[in-house]
Parts: structure tokens; C-alpha cells; sequence
């Protein structure tokens, strides 16, 4: 193994020592400050290594890691994610009376496991990072304990989690049973005609699609984001299922899975339920007052949509499905930034009542313009508005299903994309609204986080009208 090689991996090393000094720093001094500052420079330190080593060519570190083009992509929008987490767990965690050092030892954990995740190559190392990224969770989404759903949220992702866990282990098994190897390259000879490898691939697929929340796996999610913190919620929305659609395309491209599963049932299933999650997500999140749950059952839609890109892996270049997924998870990371920041900074002020709902946002444009612009933009980037990011994102989306000839699923989609402007357009009206309904107090903003919203508003515009940028950073 050469120096090259492992110079490959040092994004992913960097976090991993990051954690180790982290503790260490939490044992010389408890201090919140110290702390969330070492673990922003920590995440840092590691963009910018995964920009150092974007020249360097598809490479394997070991037969369980493999740092291709698409792996640093996704894994920089799981360290930016994870840097906007950091700021927002920040400013959340400075109101409490008690320390909250160990939350960002945690945030540092689940993105080593989303590292893993993105990279592997190998089943052992896929379900190594699923369960760094899941344990991680657990402890992140009840870390407020004092909060009144946050325990009984922690608690259901736990026990699902495991159960997760236990199906994508159990196909791992049936997996190996019937080709001997655990490697994705080498897994994807065997004929798929058998009833147990079929199983196995079935079983492997429940496990992550539990993590993206797809129908019928999804009722976890309104309960969990409702919650836990923003900041953890937000991390839930973009790290987590980021790291999961990466690790179920390694399984299906590297594996020949796709090319396997042509015509068999399974993948007929696969379609059926990214279908089922574009209309049920839709439909469950219409009428919703909560501000969480409405973004839960979004979420699930969203989660739906981009399942697309994989019935089209046989039918269109692998390169432009990666750009496609990768565009469109940029813009669903801004759009989930703008709205969970708004979220934070309304918990913070209004600690009677955590749980912000629609009637929060009634005249937010007039009250607080800053944070009433950014809920706006973002709003129209998930509704995949023109002039957005997301509009640019759903566009792939559309043209990827027109060119794989994907009739049902290009219906679905823009179905639910009707569907969700029943729940999308009352947002973006109580904005607006004003009415003689008594609001919270004057909601207060900060330089930073009027510099961050309009960061957020900036980006989700300049990539909605010139989607070319972002092609031409993956190209050069």
C-alpha cells in the first residue's frame, strides 16, 4: 500500500483523530466553546483535505474502502453538513445549565461512520459504518433528556434501529452463503435466480431503507424528528440518509446487482415502494401544523424521488446518475440548512414551547426578514420551484425517469410534486400573513445568522439559475 493511498483517506483519518484529541481535550477542560470550536476546525481540516484530493484518481486502500470521484463528492456534503450542525448545536446547546462536550464527540462519530459508509467497498465495512452512524444517532437524538419527546424518540430509534441492523445482517449472511465473499465486485457473480441470495438482497435493502425512510419503513421518522434537537434532526435529514443512498448505489453498481435484478421482482418491489414513498410521504404531510413533522413526511417524499436514479443504473451512465444524486442532495442539504437554522433559532427564544409550528411562521417576513427570506427560498427549493436549486435537482430527477423509460415512477413523481404544494404553499402563505392571531415576542437575529440566511438564500439561487458551477467544480 502506498503513500498515495492512504493520502486518499486522510479526510476520513483526520475525523477519526479529531475524535481521539477531542476527548482528550474534554478531560484536560470541560468547556462547551472549546470544544465545538476544535470539533468545526476539526471538520474543517478535513474539507479541505477531500478538496486537496480530488485530483487523485479512483483509488482502493483496502478491499474493504474505495475513494472514487462520487465517494469525495458526497462525502464533502456530509462534512459541510456536519459543519453546519456543529453551528447550529452551538448556539443550542449555550443556553442549557449543564455541559454538553460529549454532543460534539457524538456529531464527530456519526460523520466517521457516514465516511465509512461512503467509501466502502465491502459488506463488513458497510455495516461497520451503519453502525457507527446509528449508534450515534441514538445518543444524539436523546441527548436532551429534560426535552418531553426527546427520550421516547431516542428509545423508538433504538429498538428500529436494531431491528434495521439485524435484516441487513441477516442478508449480509444469505449474501455470503451463496457466493463466499463479502466483497461488493465479487458478491455480484452468482446467479440471482437463487430464492436465498434474492433474499438476501431483500433483506439487505429493508435494512437501509429503514434509514431513508421509505414507505413502509418510514414511521419512525415524524416521532424522531419531532424529537430531537433541530441541530440533530438536521443532521438526521442530510448526513444520515446522504450516507445511506451512497452505500445502497455501491451495493447495486458495484455488486452487478442492477444488471442482475433486471426483471426479477425485487427491483419490481424497489419501484413500488419509491412510488408509495412519493405519494404517502405527500399525502401524510399535508394538513400537518408541526413544523418537524411536516419536514418528517417531506423527507420521506424526497427519499422516494431520488430511489429514481437507481431503477435507471442499467439504463443510463453511471456518471450522470452520481451528478444527478449529488445535485440533487446539495440542493435538498441547503434547502434542509435554511429551514432546521430558522428552527434553531426560534427553539432557542421560545423555550416554553420548543416545538414550533405553523402558526410561528404567521408574518415571519414581516417580523424578521432575514429569517422570514430564508424559510421562503428554502420552501421553494424542496416545492422544486424555478430559480432553485431544487428545481434544477428535480429536472435530473425527470429527465433521468423520461430516459429510462419510467413511466409510473415519472407519473409518481410529478404527482407528488403536486400534491406537495398543498402542504408547501399554506407555508409560504403564513409568511405573509397578518393577522391580529397574538405571535411569539420579536424574534432577535444575530450578525451570524444574518450572514448564514442570507448565505443559504445566495447559494440556493445562484445554483437554481447557473447549474453549470457546480459541474464545472466536479470537472475541474
Amino acid at each position: 500500500m502506498d503513500v498515495t493511498a492512504w493520502l486518499a483517506f486522510t479526510p476520513q483519518l483526520i475525523v477519526a483523530t479529531g475524535i481521539i484529541f477531542g476527548m482528550l481535550t474534554i478531560a484536560w477542560r470541560r468547556s462547551h466553546r472549546l470544544i465545538g470550536y476544535f470539533s468545526l476546525a476539526v471538520i474543517t481540516l478535513a474539507i479541505l483535505a477531500t478538496l486537496y484530493i480530488f485530483p487523485i484518481p479512483s483509488i482502493e486502500l483496502t478491499q474493504l474502502v474505495k475513494v472514487d470521484l462520487f465517494a469525495k463528492t458526497m462525502w464533502i456534503l456530509v462534512l459541510i453538513a456536519g459543519a453546519i450542525a456543529t453551528l447550529l448545536a452551538m448556539g443550542e446547546l449555550e443556553t442549557g445549565t449543564e455541559v454538553h462536550d460529549e454532543f460534539y464527540i457524538l456529531l464527530l462519530l456519526t460523520l466517521l461512520g457516514a465516511g465509512v459508509l461512503v467509501t466502502s467497498q465491502h459488506y463488513a465495512s458497510l455495516f461497520l459504518g451503519f453502525e457507527l452512524l446509528s449508534i450515534s444517532l441514538v445518543g444524539l437524538t436523546g441527548y436532551f433528556r429534560n426535552r418531553q419527546h426527546s427520550v421516547e424518540a431516542s428509545f423508538k430509534y433504538l429498538i428500529l434501529s436494531a431491528s434495521a441492523s439485524s435484516f441487513m445482517l441477516l442478508g449480509i449472511a444469505f449474501i455470503y452463503s451463496q457466493t463466499g465473499t463479502l466483497n461488493f465486485s465479487l458478491a455480484g457473480v452468482t446467479d440471482i435466480q437463487n430464492m436465498i441470495m434474492q433474499l438476501g438482497v431483500l433483506l439487505l435493502f429493508s435494512g437501509i431503507a429503514f434509514k431513508l425512510s421509505l414507505v413502509p419503513f418510514h414511521y419512525w421518522t415524524p416521532d424522531v424528528y419531532q424529537g430531537a434537537s433541530s441541530a440533530v434532526t438536521f443532521i438526521l435529514a442530510s448526513v444520515s440518509k446522504t450516507a445511506m443512498f451512497v452505500a445502497l448505489y455501491k451495493c447495486l453498481v458495484d455488486s452487478n446487482l442492477i444488471n442482475l435484478l433486471a426483471g426479477e421482482k425485487i427491483l419490481l418491489a424497489m419501484m413500488f415502494i419509491s412510488i408509495a414513498s412519493m405519494i404517502v410521504g405527500n399525502c401524510l404531510a399535508l394538513g400537518q401544523q408541526s413544523i418537524k413533522r411536516l419536514l418528517a413526511y417531506s423527507s420521506i417524499a424526497h427519499m422516494g424521488y431520488l430511489v429514481v436514479l437507481l431503477m435507471v443504473l442499467g439504463k443510463q451512465h453511471h456518471s450522470m446518475i452520481q451528478y444527478s444524486a449529488s445535485y440533487y442532495l446539495f440542493a435538498y442539504l441547503l434547502a434542509n440548512a435554511g429551514l432546521f437554522s430558522v428552527l434553531c433559532w426560534q427553539e432557542k427564544q421560545n423555550k416554553n414551547e420548543p416545538d414550533i409550528h405553523l402558526c410561528h411562521w404567521r408574518g415571519l417576513i414581516w417580523r424578521n426578514p432575514s429569517q422570514g427570506i430564508v424559510v421562503l427560498v428554502s420552501v421553494l427549493g424542496l416545492a422544486g420551484i424555478p430559480l432553485t436549486a431544487g428545481f434544477i435537482g428535480k429536472f435530473y430527477l425527470i429527465i433521468s425517469a423520461s430516459h429510462g423509460q419510467l413511466w409510473w415512477m415519472l407519473s409518481a413523481l410529478i404527482v407528488g410534486s403536486g400534491i406537495a404544494l398543498g402542504y408547501y404553499m399554506p407555508l409560504i402563505f403564513a409568511l405573509f400573513k397578518d393577522d391580529e392571531v397574538q405571535q411569539p415576542s420579536t424574534l432577535v437575529t444575530s450578525a451570524g445568522q444574518r450572514i448564514f440566511s442570507m448565505f443559504i438564500v445566495v447559494t440556493t439561487l445562484v445554483f437554481g439559475l447557473y447549474p453549470d458551477v457546480f459541474a464545472n467544480f466536479l470537472a475541474n
